[in-house]
């Protein structure tokens, strides 16, 4: 069977499930339900089949986000990039950030709390969605990096982004990843690339496993590129002038530990100034931590009747 005829019995499958019981049975929760309700709304059901069959999706632009997001998102991180380099990108060579020996460019870490853009594009509803049917709605905010990749001549390897992880993983993912792709990307301009399937092996890949196997993603400026961090990823080396811009968000489940400390730095002026789910991605619900005084976090994100299916 093509993978054609397998998203459309996968999206027919998921789609069965909305009517409040499973094929076993048993009740879906009123949560799920609430989520599915939002998937459908969002019209993400195919995006869904896809993240099941294949390990990735791509949200198109005028799917992603509202127009003018993507350029103004983009030249944020070339402000940044301008300031902590102390000196603008050059877009048309990419002569900046060329890297022989460095596939991934130049990386643009914690920029959560450069500006309210990248904390808008982190509570995307579309990318939240997608993040609360792989994690449930505990999950965490890992990091949030910009990506500047000029012409080079090293690929990506393969991995997984369950980074310390051993094998076999669990099958439910414990990771994912959200990645705006701010300028076109094809094989030529150093896209991404994935194993499809691979989500299913549950384990990292072996040094040069699946490199005839790799597909390059290609889509426009402005799309979103979704996946859970069991699948194997890469890119390939960007061939053409110019830069590949990104932002990169990586989500998981609340019982690990975020690379970028955002429990510990978030203020209390930028959780106002966003939506309530913005705490939780913050860890500002996490009840770990604690001294003499044990467990004092009550928050909803923790009771378990509410959110049973996470």
């Amino acid at each position: 069977m093509d993978d054609a005829s397998c998203l459309e019995r996968a999206t027919a499958s998921v789609s069965s499930r909305s009517g409040g019981s499973s094929r076993f049975g048993l009740p879906i929760s009123p949560e799920a339900l609430e989520l599915w309700d939002e998937i459908e709304r969002l019209d993400l059901v195919r995006n869904i089949a896809e993240l099941e069959v294949l390990g990735w999706t791509v949200i198109p632009p005028e799917q992603a986000a509202p127009p003018g997001f993507c350029e103004r998102l983009r030249d944020k991180i070339l402000e940044v990039a301008a300031r902590r380099d102390g000196r603008p990108a050059d877009r048309e060579a990419g002569a900046t950030h060329t890297r022989t020996h460095r596939p991934i460019g130049g990386l643009y870490t914690y920029l959560l709390f450069e500006d309210p853009i990248f904390q808008e594009a982190m509570c995307n509803e579309v990318g939240m969605a997608l993040t609360t049917y792989l994690l449930g709605r505990n999950a965490i905010a890992s990091n949030c990096i910009g990506g500047l990749k000029g012409p080079g001549e090293a690929d990506l390897g393969l991995h997984c982004d369950n980074a310390l992880m051993v094998a076999p993983f669990p099958p439910i993912p414990q990771v994912c990843n959200i990645t705006y792709a701010l300028t076109d990307y094809s094989r030529e301009n150093g896209a991404l690339c994935f194993v499809p399937g691979s989500h299913k092996y549950l384990r990292h890949p072996a040094p040069g496993e699946g490199l005839d196997q790799r597909v390059p993603v290609e889509c426009r400026a402005g799309s979103i590129i979704f996946w859970g961090g069991n699948a194997w990823h890469g890119a390939f080396a960007r061939t053409a002038p110019g830069l590949r811009i990104n932002l990169i968000m990586a989500m998981m489940r609340s019982h690990m530990r975020p690379q970028e400390p955002y429990r510990e730095t978030v203020t209390q002026a930028i959780l106002d100034a966003n939506p309530p789910r913005f705490a939780t991605l913050m860890g500002q619900h996490l009840n770990y931590g604690w001294k003499e005084e044990g467990p004092q976090n009550e928050a909803t994100a923790y009771n378990v009747s509410r959110h049973a299916y996470d």
